[in-house]
């Protein structure tokens, strides 16, 4: 069932990407026969490239929806451990044996930090491989290695290497402080966007932590004429981090996991 559900999530986010809605519509609009039906889908087409791509209206959904980031310094006591949710690694370079760091990146410098300025005793990197395809690469290994390599304890960093999804990196990540003499609360590192589904399942399997967004993507709310007329094409992929996040909590709860 979970092989399923996992495989069924990653075509639906192929079908609920606005990127991929755009160019359906303009593909539509290309070959169909059809010219009613070609102007409504290059006009639909057309009004979701500009929609999407307009930084003003990403900037003011994501200030709504990410989690405030707070203060390294508002933190006043050492925590057992941070738990780092998955995601800093865009590919791996096997030539170079090292790891491509992507825009999730934060989630592993932030760790680092909150581990040298001791305000974690431990990190627990949960993220096995949410690939399809190099399903025997797994980014926790990945990151626990580099950590040693740069200075962090062996018995300091822990890596959960089996998770595939966000509800995978709780339910083990519970598994491993069950076992452990950690402390509860813990920190709960990962991108502000996915802290209010990462929160929610580690609620769910019982684990007490303390929210620590990072990744901010939402910035200070700008009228000027960029933000609000001049479209970015990265903006669209941001879009699909929002919808991948409200399509992930719609079905965590009808599964349950929340």
């Amino acid at each position: 069932m979970q092989h399923i559900f996992f495989f069924l999530s990653k075509i639906l986010d192929f079908l609920l990407s606005p990127l991929s809605w755009i160019i359906i519509l303009l593909l539509i609009s290309l070959i169909t026969k059809n010219k009613k039906r070609s102007r409504k889908c290059l006009f639909w087409g057309v009004g979701a490239m500009l929609f999407f791509s307009n930084p003003f209206v990403l900037n003011l959904v994501m200030h709504t929806w990410e989690v405030k980031a707070v203060p390294i310094d508002s933190i006043h006591k050492e925590y057992d451990a941070a738990i780092m949710m998955g995601g800093a690694i865009r590919y791996v370079n096997g030539q170079m044996q090292r790891p491509v760091f992507g825009s999730g990146a934060d989630r592993y410098v932030q760790s680092l930090e909150l581990f040298y300025r001791k305000k974690a005793k431990h990190i627990i990197v949960s993220s096995g491989s949410g690939s399809l395809v190099y399903t025997d690469v797994k980014e926790a290994d990945l990151l626990r290695d580099q950590m040693i390599r740069i200075g962090v304890p062996a018995d300091r960093v822990i890596s959960e290497n089996q998770s595939r999804n966000t509800y995978e990196n709780a339910r083990n990540t519970a598994e491993i402080l069950r076992k452990s003499d950690f402390k509860p609360p813990y920190l709960l590192v990962t991108s502000a966007f996915q802290m209010r589904r990462s929160f929610l399942c580690c609620q769910k399997q019982g684990i007490d932590v303390v929210p620590y967004a990072v990744d901010q993507h939402s910035g200070q709310i700008m009228f000027t004429p960029d933000k609000l007329f001049l479209p970015s094409p990265e903006v669209i992929l941001d879009w699909d981090l929002l919808f991948h996040e409200w399509f992930g909590i719609t079905v965590y709860k009808v599964m349950g996991y929340l």
